[in-house]
């Protein structure tokens, strides 16, 4: 039986030991308007989420668009999957609830979560299937400011955005972002997606989710908190249609140790970073129908 989990993790290790953040590499060929370059279900209309964000992105080098669907919706449309295509597996999460009687005769909850996988199929492994168009990508000179700002702002940070010195952090004493001129950049897009990576930190703020703990440098804690930056950061960066540099290679050794010593290390990041992204747009989209992921 496929162990969903273990096939991402083992994919993401593969990718980490050549140098490579897979999480990164999709959104530079697919850049286009706010969001049009995310992992999407054009049938339902949703976005695909955590993890699924990040796995579908991986798979999307052999195919022209970031569309998928599964084998229930192309068939309810009319549509079928062309021969000898195979589905991709991703991951769904469900919580399981029981009740029983407690000690003195009351009503006792208890909840666990587990993981469950179905298949999705790319648009361009379907026949016969009508998806909206694709938004077309923006001019060259495309700002992204007003787009990066607006998400900061959501953040109303209490000692606000800094410019100063030749590093870039969130602090949480003060609750503010300090970030180098963004003369001291390569480009805009990279200043904007350091911006974005400190911003998933101060998400973790205790006025906001809080996610940060007290960790020291080189730590498993300290690991899993720059993983959750790095993709939340990556998702924001998609969603902004920016295709900026991401600050990753320092801590590839300790995302691999971590990565072989639990197979829901990539899951619980990608979740975390999702929340974030929540935050930060304002927004929470569920990915796909409990019902109809059951039948899929």
């Amino acid at each position: 039986m496929l162990d969903i989990a273990q096939t991402i993790t083992d994919r993401i290790i593969s990718e980490l030991e050549k140098g490579a953040t897979p999480w990164v590499k999709p959104w530079k060929t697919l850049r286009s308007m706010p969001g049009a370059g995310m992992p999407f279900n054009p049938l339902s209309g949703t976005l695909f989420r955590g993890v699924n964000h990040f796995w579908l992105s991986m798979m999307q080098g052999a195919y022209s668009t970031p569309y998928w669907v599964t084998l229930k919706q192309a068939n309810k449309v009319n549509a079928r999957i062309k021969k000898d295509e195979k589905g991709t597996p991703i991951v769904f999460w469900n919580v399981h609830k029981k009740e029983s009687k407690g000690a003195n005769g009351e009503t006792v909850t208890s909840a666990y979560a587990f993981i469950k996988h179905f298949y999705v199929y790319n648009v361009d492994q379907c026949e016969n299937l009508v998806i909206p168009a694709i938004p077309q990508a923006p001019e060259p000179d495309f700002d992204a400011s007003p787009a990066v700002m607006a998400l900061v702002d959501r953040l109303a940070l209490a000692g606000g955005l800094m410019h100063a010195g030749d590093s870039a952090y969130f602090r949480p004493s003060t609750d503010s972002i300090v970030m180098p001129p963004m003369s001291a950049f390569n480009s805009a897009a990279h200043y904007h997606a350091t911006l974005l990576h400190e911003s998933v930190h101060a998400t973790g703020h205790d006025s906001r989710l809080k996610r940060l703990t007290p960790a020291r440098f080189g730590s498993e804690e300290y690991a899993y908190e720059e993983l959750v930056a790095e993709l939340g950061a990556a998702m924001l960066c998609a969603y902004t249609g920016i295709d900026g540099d991401l600050r990753h290679s320092g801590y590839i050794e300790s995302w691999l140790k971590a990565l072989r010593n639990d197979k829901k290390f990539i899951l619980s990041a990608s979740g975390k970073a999702q929340s974030a992204m929540d935050y930060l747009t304002a927004t929470k989209q569920v990915e796909l129908e409990q019902d109809e992921v059951l039948a899929a």
